[in-house]
């Protein structure tokens, strides 16, 4: 039995069910692989399957070359990895599979599903199975039977009738799963954005306790945190480096440091093995304190990206960040402590911005330390909280989600225009990124001559991405 995993070739975004956003128009933020499409070909492959994963996207190969490798390996599984902005391409691949193959069996997954999954199934007559939050086991259960009608998490056709089960819960043990198929991903594509050495998403926990109306983590990941124990994320960097040689890292979670004591353990371990890795991570600003910071910089850690959002405290406040103004400054400064980057990553267009929020949020980035920011544009994925406040108050065109994203909006707020927002994310990235003592300060920083032509090619993109009208 063999199974086809693909990214489809409709863009380069996150694909990740928690984040979807759009590569190319970022500022400074990498390429990533795709981590739920090696979970489930390691589960596939430990009950026996011959699994392919093909990355079209960031191959920059296109419909030609799908219809090719599935012609050649006429798989009986074709496991789609979806977007909501890249829904309505990413599924033609179904009916292109079913001309070639019609025996197959045509598999989606993505975030989408956990409200639209009637629709899509309806819209897309190829498609057989939809699956809905966590993959591992549902993807199992796909492969050992024939009636899926026991199977949790997935909507499915039977005959002309659409059938939805049951939620699946949540994985509590993460540590049973297997480790990700990398040999099975070209993990040359993915690269640091400085150094251009290949870089590893480890996951290391999943579930988010946080509230914040914006965003799909409690949606796809649930509220509570489930860790893996440090001995296996140790044991699958260790892999990394053995079979990939692989030393740069991204440890994927929710919230990285939302465990204090995990943390300390963690790098007080990374330490003891002296293993000469790098990475980073993402953090709430009110999670990092001294001690971390102190102990993430000993193990290695050269970036954290936070979750600003906003520097109104009136928008973090009605958004449910959680979080002050004052607390974000604190963030920054610790990491400028321990000479680790900071990311910055700002949304704009939520319900109440304005005029006046916005001139907050340009102030606050002309006086911060951070090493680098991004600024999204509110997207309404389904689910979300925000999804149905922008949907009761008209503030986007539900038939108009596909196809747009966080850097090609459709929202706009109670008072300012999508286009008004588009104009104000250039007019906060111009005013950070063009400071005078900014770009001195970054070029001083540069020690090596491939960090200085990544700097030189991220600068002119940065340019081009703020000089489109």
């Amino acid at each position: 039995m063999k199974a086809f995993l693909l990214n489809p070739p409709t863009g380069r975004y996150m694909r990740s069910d928690r984040c979807q956003a759009p590569v190319d128009t970022r500022i400074a933020e990498p390429a990533r692989p795709p981590m739920d499409l090696a979970y489930m070909a390691a589960v596939l492959e430990s009950m026996g399957l011959e699994c392919k994963i093909k990355d079209y996207p960031m191959e920059q190969k296109g419909w030609d070359a799908v219809s090719a490798d599935i012609e050649h390996f006429m798989p009986d599984l074709l496991i789609i990895n979806t977007t909501t902005p890249t829904i309505e391409n990413d599924l033609l691949v179904c009916d292109l599979a079913k001309k070639i193959n019609p025996p197959v069996k045509t598999i989606a997954k993505g975030a989408h599903f956990f409200v639209y999954d009637r629709e899509i199934m309806n819209k897309f007559k190829g498609l057989d199975i939809l699956i809905r939050g966590e993959p591992e086991l549902t993807i199992k259960e796909l492969a050992e039977n024939n009636d899926y009608s026991g199977v949790s998490g997935v909507t499915f056709r039977r005959s002309n009738e659409i059938i939805r089960n049951t939620d699946r819960p949540f994985i509590q043990n993460i540590d049973e799963l297997p480790f990700p198929a990398r040999h099975l991903l070209n993990n040359r594509l993915y690269l640091t954005p400085d150094t251009k050495e290949t870089l590893a998403f480890i996951t290391v926990s999943r579930g988010c306790p946080g509230s914040c109306i914006f965003c799909a983590a409690g949606l796809v990941s649930g509220s509570k945190l489930r860790i893996r124990s440090i001995d296996n994320v140790i044991q699958e960097i260790e892999e990394c480096i053995t079979k990939y040689d692989i030393r740069n890292f991204f440890f994927s979670a929710d919230t990285f440091t939302w465990d204090k004591q995990w943390v300390i353990e963690l790098c007080t371990q990374l330490t003891k093995k002296n293993l000469h890795i790098r990475w980073g991570a993402n953090s709430r600003v009110d999670t990092l304190d001294e001690e971390m910071a102190a102990g993430m910089k000993k193990a290695g850690c050269y970036i954290i990206g936070f979750g600003a959002e906003s520097a109104s405290q009136p928008i973090l406040d009605r958004i449910k960040k959680g979080i002050t103004v004052g607390q974000i400054e604190q963030a920054v400064n610790l990491c400028k402590k321990y000479n680790v980057n900071s990311f910055l990553v700002f949304i704009i267009g939520l319900p109440w911005e304005t005029h006046d929020t916005i001139k907050e949020t340009v102030k606050f980035v002309k006086r911060t330390a951070a090493s680098f920011i991004e600024v999204n544009i509110a997207y309404p994925l389904p689910g979300t909280v925000f999804y149905n406040i922008a949907k009761e108050n008209r503030l986007f065109d539900d038939a108009l989600l596909a196809g747009h994203d966080y850097s090609n909006p459709l929202v706009k707020s109670l008072s300012l225009s999508t286009q008004e927002l588009i104009k104000l994310r250039k007019k906060i990235l111009r005013a950070f990124y063009m400071r005078p003592g900014y770009i001195l300060k970054q070029i001083a920083q540069i020690k090596k001559i491939n960090v200085a032509f990544s700097y030189l090619n991220y600068g002119i993109r940065l340019i081009n991405n703020l000089l489109k009208t």
